[in-house]
């Protein structure tokens, strides 16, 4: 799976790299043509970012595979390559028009719920199945505290929101 991990890396790079063109045109070149297309520029950027996240995030799993010279099974290589790209194509088609049609909006929907789920599986199964048990138990602690954080915030915002009214 090296091989494959590395070529979709190196995809989703390139693909990071082609959204830059647009990006220029709107922002440095000011091009109205391109603006009536990508009339989100955040959403653009913000592709663009997450392509290059995710195809760096492909890069540690492929050094991770070559660093404990293991084969990634494939039910946790297929949906970490459908999430990592259908998770920034979620940006790209959001920043474009076409996010208002009907069937466009649906499948972004759908998009929205299988794509971090498909990467939380794949991240988790990773985590279980290569690194040490203490890297969960960190997680798990992370989790707790900000579970605990978001309590008290839930909890300051709730007393704040009653004196306001």
């Amino acid at each position: 799976m090296t091989v494959f991990l590395l070529q979709w890396a190196v995809f989703l790079f390139l693909v990071g790299l082609i959204l830059s063109l647009p990006l220029g045109a709107i922002y440095y070149l000011h091009m109205p043509q391109v603006k009536q297309f990508f009339t989100n520029p955040r959403k653009l950027r913000s592709a663009h970012l997450d392509f290059f996240m995710q195809a760096f995030s492909i890069g540690l799993v492929s050094l991770l595979e070559v660093g404990m010279n293991i084969n990634i099974p494939i039910y946790v290589v297929t949906p970490l390559a459908f999430g990592t790209f259908f998770n920034p194509f979620i940006f790209l088609l959001e920043a474009t028009p076409l996010f208002k049609t009907n069937i466009i909006n649906i499948f972004c929907n759908l998009l929205k719920g299988v794509s971090p789920t498909s990467l939380f599986f794949a991240w988790f199964m990773i985590l279980i199945l290569y690194l040490p048990i203490y890297f969960l138990w960190l997680i798990i602690g992370l989790v707790i505290i900000f579970l605990i954080a978001f309590a008290f915030y839930k909890k300051d915002a709730s007393a704040n929101r009653s004196i306001y009214d």
